[in-house]
């Protein structure tokens, strides 16, 4: 269970680490020189040493070891897998943390998608600082600049629009809110209609604040027309689903009426949060590319995997046991 998303224990934890690191290596360094510098003096005035110079500054080394060790054994005791909280509060994590804190602070989101942002904050900016030395970073750009070829570039207009993490929502749709570019939707609790999905689709999107007739998320939606778009500008004809929001009724209809493991389990998948799509191919001569086919038999398909994360978007299901090469869903999501 994570334990360090709390401000006033973030607080604390962080400045005892910097006590802890202060006590341990510039404490002793300040003694050993202003001490040193002491016997070169006594020297140069005295001609010598002798036992007295030695004696008069035992013992402020003798607290100097003791702090070193006591702060060294707590250091070491804390610096656990098991104290997360000490682990994480370093510098960029406490600063990153306060802020984040702040512009949470008067917005009208629950306290669980506060908290559950927060946690991520932590996590995501105390990765990202241990990696610097590297300039690595676990940020959904680089996640999806690294997908990309070296001589691809991602178009600026795009990118402002949907993959420099600038959009923010944080009202509902379809359960899902979208925080700095993250979709976070419910982690499924059984028993607990509200963590389903399909359950809360549009009856009129159109009058219910969504961007499209259809259900799907706002910003989805947005990425997913960007990409259509450019798609047949290129030359390769995509279309996507009407079924912008898959209702609980329905996705049991299919998980009861397809192949076991073919469809999700009713309430998990993410059609029925209006984060999902499923695209129809075409070949150039306007026929839909049948069974069988390969990014190569099939262009539209080929292009379309090779430039979703320009997008922010990913085919998720090319792997799996059974193959979806036709489902797109969002990079950057996460639970609440």
């Amino acid at each position: 269970m994570f334990t360090c998303n709390n401000l006033n224990l973030l607080t604390f934890t962080y400045f005892l680490k910097l006590f802890l690191g202060i006590s341990m290596t510039i404490i002793p360094f300040i003694y050993l020189e202003k001490t040193f510098i002491k016997i070169i003096k006594y020297k140069e005035k005295h001609k010598k040493l002798d036992k007295f110079i030695f004696k008069k500054q035992i013992k402020g080394f003798i607290y100097v070891i003791i702090l070193f060790i006591l702060a060294f054994t707590l250091h070491n005791s804390l610096n656990k897998d098991s104290n997360v909280c000490y682990t994480y509060a370093n510098k960029d994590v406490f600063l990153e943390y306060i802020k984040t804190y702040k512009s949470l602070e008067n917005k009208k989101i629950s306290l669980e998608v506060k908290e559950k942002y927060l946690e991520n904050t932590i996590i995501k900016t105390y990765n990202s600082s241990i990696n610097k030395d590297n300039k690595k970073t676990n940020s959904t750009l680089n996640l999806i600049s690294s997908a990309l070829k070296d001589d691809d570039k991602v178009d600026e207009s795009i990118k402002e629009e949907t993959l420099n993490l600038i959009e923010t929502d944080y009202n509902k749709f379809n359960n899902v809110y979208v925080v700095d570019g993250v979709f976070y939707y419910p982690l499924f609790r059984s028993g607990n209609w509200s963590t389903y999905s399909g359950t809360s689709c549009p009856s009129d999107p159109a009058s219910q604040g969504y961007n499209n007739p259809y259900g799907y998320n706002n910003y989805f939606y947005t990425r997913l027309t960007k990409f259509i778009a450019d798609a047949n500008e290129n030359g390769y004809k995509i279309t996507f689903s009407t079924q912008g929001c898959r209702t609980y009724n329905t996705q049991v209809y299919y998980y009861n009426t397809m192949v076991r493991g073919r469809a999700a389990y009713p309430g998990y998948s993410l059609h029925g949060f209006g984060i999902a799509s499923d695209l129809e191919f075409y070949q150039s001569d306007g026929s839909i590319c049948g069974y069988g086919r390969t990014d190569s038999s099939c262009p539209s398909m080929g292009w379309a995997h090779q430039n979703a994360s320009k997008y922010g978007l990913t085919f998720p299901l090319l792997q799996a046991s059974y193959r979806e090469d036709w489902h797109i869903e969002p990079i950057n999501k996460n639970k609440y």
